[in-house]
């Protein structure tokens, strides 16, 4: 119920059919590259999607709500401008980037790199995860080796941090670096 007190209304959806404001939406990008037929059901879509085909509809949505007057917000800006801020960004890379989530010994690494790059590179990795293959040479220790050796197939490796904003879960076994 919509409190009648004479303040504007809470942000949230109050109508089903109402007229929409203002939307927060999540273009289709590297976290769904990494969809494969391995773990696409692990991450709740019905199988692995044409990333392009994705996009170009996304848009077309995007630009149609924003002709009806829509205010659209996109995550991956919006995450980029919250990483540009040194307090958010050391916030968010102290809790994510922990031995339980990257391994023992690609925690320096693994953050000295994340923490090398802009608010909007970041939100990207953020969303749609690293695996140990993208690691830069000059962040990687010699544990990277050993991670790489257990993967079964490194080009489906990947993590990624869980947020309400990303699908599902990791894959079972991954050893990706993941912050």
């Amino acid at each position: 119920m919509i409190p009648t007190t004479g303040q504007t209304s809470s942000y949230g959806v109050h109508s089903e059919v109402g007229r929409l404001r203002k939307v927060l939406v999540c273009s289709p990008g590297l976290a769904h590259e990494r969809l494969t037929p391995t773990n696409s059901d692990e991450l709740l879509f019905d199988d692995v999607m044409w990333v392009e085909n994705a996009q170009r509809d996304h848009l077309d949505f995007v630009n149609k709500m924003k002709n009806r007057g829509v205010d659209v917000v996109e995550l991956h800006d919006l995450l980029g401008q919250t990483m540009d801020m040194p307090e958010a960004r050391a916030w968010l890379l102290d809790r994510k980037v922990i031995a339980n989530r990257v391994g023992l010994g690609l925690v320096t690494g693994t953050r000295a790199f994340l923490d090398s790059l802009s608010g909007a590179e970041l939100s990207r990795y953020l969303i749609g995860g690293l695996s140990t293959m993208e690691l830069p040479e000059d962040y990687r220790s010699d544990y990277i080796g050993l991670a790489r050796e257990s993967q079964e197939d490194p080009s489906t490796s990947c993590r990624r941090f869980p947020t309400r904003s990303t699908p599902g879960i990791p894959p079972a076994g991954s050893t990706a670096a993941s912050p």
